[in-house]
């Protein structure tokens, strides 16, 4: 598991860890069952507080990406194509409303890909 935080962004440590934890769930990178990390040592790797790891863990569990045994540790879920498949129909809804609203402001398929590839690029920075 390779993650890499910037302490310069504006997106706080947790929010980069969950989301590069959960890139590697959705691609298939990290498959069912594998274990992550224990957050201790994913919070000596990345010398961020456990409270940081622990958040980021957290959130992935309620987003049913990851379960946890006590004393075993977190282990990706077997289901994340199901999460995945979810994650795909909300973009479909968003993408659908983020169309109409183009549409209505004058914009062509160029201006939304242009949009679109600019808040890419800022989500990613």
């Amino acid at each position: 598991m390779n993650i890499v935080i910037s302490m310069q962004s504006e997106i706080p440590a947790y929010e980069q860890i969950k989301m590069q934890i959960k890139a590697q769930i959705l691609s298939g990178n990290l498959p069912p069952d594998a274990p992550l990390v224990s957050m201790r040592q994913l919070a000596r790797d990345l010398r961020v507080s456990v409270i940081t790891t622990t958040r980021a863990y957290g959130d992935l569990e309620a987003e049913g990406l990851i379960y946890t045994l006590q004393g075993r540790g977190s282990f990706v879920k077997g289901d994340a194509e199901a999460v995945r498949q979810q994650y795909l129909q909300a973009i479909d809804k968003s993408l659908t409303a983020a169309v109409e609203k183009g549409l209505a402001a004058g914009l062509n398929l160029s201006g939304l890909q242009k949009r679109l590839e600019e808040i890419y690029h800022e989500q990613c920075h």
